[in-house]
């Protein structure tokens, strides 16, 4: 488990389907607010897996779940989002921290 985010470079290889900043791409494509939008989703599957492992006894990983979300929502508020699905999103990131 490496416990990093994978780049949009990476995820481009792994899904062999291009992330383009550019919405008017003609071609099959993962926009950039669909990837933006996969990190929320992450976020939340995350917090999910921070409670399972403190049931489990691992009481390091939700330390390292927390930093990571914490850096994660950092990241968000840095972006000027208007005022869409992807802000209402990220709105609800910060209760994930």
């Amino acid at each position: 488990m490496h416990e990093r985010l994978i780049t949009t470079a990476e995820a481009e290889r792994v899904l062999g389907v291009p992330v383009s900043l550019d919405s008017s791409t003609p071609k099959f494509h993962v926009s950039i607010e669909e990837y933006l939008h996969g990190l929320i989703t992450l976020a939340s599957e995350l917090t999910r897996l921070a409670v399972n492992s403190v049931t489990a006894g691992d009481f390091a990983r939700p330390l390292r779940i927390a930093a990571f979300v914490s850096d994660l929502h950092a990241g968000f508020q840095l972006l000027n989002l208007k005022n869409d699905s992807l802000r209402k999103r990220f709105d609800s990131l910060k209760y994930e921290v």
